[in-house]
């Protein structure tokens, strides 16, 4: 009798043993699963912080712009963004398509009095549904544009905030 009672005892915490580990390698699966999504959301966000730096580089600073990327922008913005940047350009086109990146900026034409004259990002803060702000520098005249990313390409922008007053 007290072989079978030992023997219940080992069986039941065999079943506790297995119930626990099972529990805990689900728990397990369930933590590897969130970390690639957090990975995979981190290297989408990296990825659209890189496109926001080159594209400000290249085309609204113009710091580092070559004559290739600058004639396709297809390759950085979406067909709305590009209407949008064409509907936004205020002189005359006489070359085909022209598009307003200074949009993307302040509305500074001349760099603010006693400053250093550079043009940098301070910041590119993710938001929602694909929204970011960036806070930069534009010739010293601090501003905040809103940039939305679609499909990796810049599909909407908005500038938000300018230190930049028309009346100097």
């Amino acid at each position: 009798m007290r072989v079978f009672k030992l023997m219940f005892y080992v069986l039941l915490l065999a079943g506790f043993a297995c119930c626990g580990a099972s529990g805990n390698s689900d728990a397990a699966a369930d933590s590897i699963g969130r970390n690639s999504m957090t990975e995979e959301t981190h290297t989408v966000n990296t990825e659209n912080i890189n496109l926001i730096n080159l594209v400000y580089r290249k085309f609204v600073f113009a710091i580092d712009s070559d004559g290739y990327e600058i004639n396709n922008p297809e390759k950085y913005f979406t067909s709305n963004a590009l209407k949008k940047l064409m509907d936004d350009y205020t002189f005359d086109c006489d070359n085909g398509y022209c598009y307003a990146y200074y949009a993307l900026r302040t509305e500074a034409q001349d760099s603010k009095p006693e400053s250093d004259d550079v043009s940098i990002i301070y910041s590119i803060d993710m938001s929602e549904n694909g929204w970011y702000l960036v806070s930069y520098s534009d010739m010293g005249w601090f501003g905040k544009t809103r940039i939305r990313i679609v499909d990796g390409k810049i599909d909407d922008y908005e500038r938000i905030e300018s230190s930049y007053s028309k009346k100097l």
